[in-house]
């Protein structure tokens, strides 16, 4: 399965947008906590919990689920990948071991090959930045005074998302409080409410998730005086993603715009066609009356025609 990736829409001045991925729902009940609550619920409390303490601090915050209904990994995925958010952390929970446990992928950082990416290979855009992630978290939960481990592996839907991802397990604390224990719910969702504003401060991060906003085309104003041998469309700056990465979406390239030609210059089509140069236009010879009209004649003047002058002839010449 492929998708394409498209064009993010943020732009820095918004609310930035934490994706929260509460695991199990509805019919998968999940691990046993505790004799009367399921991975389900713990999961769900620790996201609602968290929540509040990030829209407290400016954040969009979304939810995967917010309620007890069954969601699919697609599904879970196909949401992070649409609301471009800069952090999206997976909840889980189980009754062994001790301490937090966050996993990040398992897939090698790739950089984008054109506009399509693999469905289950999404997450290999941005495994460097996840890892940048759960270090983040790690940090903060030593901090805390909370065990904590890290891993990679397999996981689903962390693998198809478009976002940095971590998963964070909650395991019992060591001193007899489970995953299902009100207070060590709310010290987690604490920890990770502040390390997200830490994770806000990285902006070479935050900028390589949200693009900026949509490129102007550039035109350049044609004269008589350069005279080009071609004339090219409108320079428009290509954006880095495409569409959100969902299964089974398809997106087409916009075809660039036609440019009227300016008088005197080249005239260029949009899909490559070649070019003619548009002649000026020469001016012919002056326009004289119409024919079969009579022009003025002017009477002309009578001709003199002159004496003739006498000659004396001297005396004893000869005539």
């Amino acid at each position: 399965m492929f998708a394409c990736l498209a064009p993010p829409l943020a732009a820095m001045g918004q609310r930035l947008t934490i994706l929260l991925d509460p695991a199990r729902g509805g019919t998968e009940y999940g691990a046993r906590i505790a004799e009367h609550t399921a991975e389900k619920q713990v999961t769900l409390d620790v996201a609602n919990r968290l929540r509040s303490l990030l829209t407290a601090r400016d954040f969009d915050v979304q939810l995967t689920r917010d309620g007890d209904a069954v969601v699919t990994n697609d599904a879970r995925a196909a949401l992070a990948n649409q609301s471009r958010a800069i952090a999206c952390i997976s909840l889980h929970a189980t009754a062994a071991g001790k301490g937090l446990h966050l996993f990040t992928t398992s897939l090698t950082q790739s950089s984008p090959q054109g506009y399509a990416v693999p469905w289950d290979e999404a997450q290999s855009l941005y495994v460097e930045r996840s890892q940048r992630l759960a270090n983040e978290l790690a940090t903060a939960f030593g901090r805390s005074k909370i065990p904590v481990s890290s891993g990679r592996t397999w996981i689903r839907p962390l693998d198809n998302m478009q976002c940095p991802a971590v998963a964070v397990e909650i395991a019992p604390d060591g001193e007899g409080n489970t995953a299902a224990d009100r207070g060590y719910e709310n010290r987690i969702a604490d920890t990770i409410a502040g390390a997200m504003l830490f994770w806000r401060g990285h902006t070479d991060v935050v900028q390589s998730i949200l693009a900026p906003p949509p490129a102007v085309p550039e035109t350049k104003p044609a004269t008589a005086a350069d005279h080009p041998e071609t004339q090219t469309s409108p320079k428009v700056l290509s954006p880095r993603f495409g569409a959100p990465l969902v299964p089974g979406s398809t997106t087409v390239a916009p075809k660039p715009a036609k440019v009227p030609p300016a008088t005197g210059q080249a005239v260029g089509s949009a899909d490559g066609a070649k070019s003619m140069v548009a002649k000026p236009a020469i001016p012919g010879p002056p326009v004289g009356p119409k024919s079969g009209v009579a022009k003025p004649v002017a009477p002309r003047p009578p001709v003199v025609q002159p004496k003739p002058v006498a000659v004396p002839v001297p005396s004893g010449v000869p005539e």
